[in-house]
Formats: C-alpha cells, structure tokens, sequence
C-alpha cells in the first residue's frame, strides 16, 4: 500500500511547529525507520496518519486517497486496512489475551464478532493462529496485565494480525523495553510483516536497531527532512549530525522521553 506524505505541516495551538512542510513516499512492502531528535515531529506524524490529529495543511494520502479530505465514508475501509503497535500496549489488562487479540476484529466486522463470547468457531482459531505465531498462545486464557511488557506486546503485534492489515504504523514498540525484549520484538515484528509483504512505518530511537531492521532511514529535525537514504547510504556523521544539534523548535506535546520515566518491562 502506497503512503505518500506532501508538504505536511502541523502547527498546535500554542504556536509549536510540529511539521513543516515534511514531503516523503512509502512504497509498497518497504520498511521505513525514522529517526530524530524528541520534540522533531515524529509522534505528531504518527498522530495525523492515525488521525489522532489533523495537520494544518498539506496533503496525506492511503493508497491514492487523501485522508485529509476524505469522508468519514471513505475513511473507515482505509483504516481497517491500518495496524498500529505503539509503545503504550493498549490492552485490557482484565480481560484475557484471546480477547485482546480478538479486539483486532472490531474495526473490520463488529463488536459481536471481536467479542470472545460471541465470535465465530473461525475468529476464536485465527487468534488462536495468531498468538501461536507471536509465541504465546499457552497463555490465551490468562488475564493480559499479568503479562510481562515483551508479552504484552506480542500480543499486541497479534491483535495487528487480525486486522488483516496492509500497512502498519510503529511508534516506539519497543521504546519502554528492555535491550533484549526490544530485539525480541523488533525480530518478531519485522518477521512478521515481510511473511505478509506489509508496509512499516516504524517511530524508533534505538539507531542500532533501525540500522538493523529498516531499509530506508528518514531523519527529521525541526519538523523538516534531514535526510531520506537507504540504510547503507546513512553514514556516522549523519546521524551524530542528526542527533548533536538540537532542534530550534519547543518540545511538540506529548512526545515521548528518549529514556523511558519507569522501569523498563522485562521480556
């Protein structure tokens, strides 16, 4: 699925900055890490693809479609067609594992369907399918806040499978992990989206990771592009340039900490 950003600015209330003028394409099946500075506009990026914001101007468009005009109609098989893992898991943490991954299906065929009670002989095995796939299908019936944070976001990576998704949106997934869970999940995650030829959009602060898993970086400063190369065009200097200078604007809200405020979750 093609994902093509135009001339992007988000200018918040208090006079932020966030996006300014931000122009890149996502081709089908490519894996893409961006890289920056906090308060460079990642987190508002990823908050207009979801539509968690609005940009001020400037064009988003979803395999030809531009989100920022479309119709609530035109909108809804757009974002079924989007999976998201975040660094906040999102579960329910007193409901069991099933049925967080279950949730996957609401967006695409219901409440009912996405309900553990009400789903179909067929939905409750794909889940099943899709918790063996992340590796935790021996845990389906436990409460999903008894979990660890690598397990939790395993399931979350589940309940993205259920989506049926053809691009997917990463914001930090492994931002409030330990060095080995993160590997562990960035492993699984990249796995699975190349089994499925999907489009990743991948929010990350670790470099040595994005250099590992991501074709191409993107590096953002001040809201603007830095640089857009093949991982093996991005040299050392790049990202000490990158990462030295800091950005002139203020702190875009509600981005996240380079280092995480809690203890990270173990695997």
């Amino acid at each position: 699925m093609q994902l093509s950003i135009d001339n992007l600015t988000k200018v918040y209330p208090d006079g932020t900055r966030a996006l300014d003028g931000l122009s890149f394409d996502v081709s089908p099946g490519e894996g893409v890490v961006i890289l920056g500075h906090n308060g460079c506009g990642k987190s508002t990026l990823m908050k207009c693809l979801t539509g968690l914001e609005r940009p001020t101007s400037g064009r988003l468009s979803l395999a030809g479609v531009d989100l920022t005009s479309a119709s609530r109609r035109e909108l809804r098989p757009l974002r079924q067609r989007i999976g998201c893992v975040f660094q906040k898991f999102n579960m329910v943490g007193n409901l069991s594992v099933l049925q967080n991954v279950l949730f996957g299906l609401m967006g695409r065929r219901g409440i009912l369907a996405s309900h553990a009670l009400t789903a179909s002989r067929q939905s409750r095995q794909a889940a099943m399918e899709a918790l063996e796939r992340v590796g935790l299908a021996h845990l389906a019936a436990r409460r999903t806040d008894t979990l660890t944070g690598g397990q939790q976001q395993r399931v979350a990576i589940a309940r993205m499978l259920m989506q049926d998704a053809e691009i997917v949106l990463a914001d930090e997934p492994v931002a409030s992990l330990d060095p080995r869970a993160g590997r562990e999940v960035m492993e699984l995650l990249w796995s699975v989206v190349r089994e499925r030829k999907m489009t990743v959009l991948c929010v990350l602060h670790q470099i040595e990771l994005a250099r590992e898993y991501g074709e191409r970086l993107i590096g953002l400063h001040g809201g603007q592009l830095a640089f857009d190369r093949p991982v093996r065009q991005v040299s050392d200097l790049d990202l000490t340039e990158l990462y030295q200078t800091q950005p002139t604007l203020e702190t875009e809200p509600d981005e996240p900490s380079v280092v995480p405020t809690q203890r990270p979750a173990q695997a």
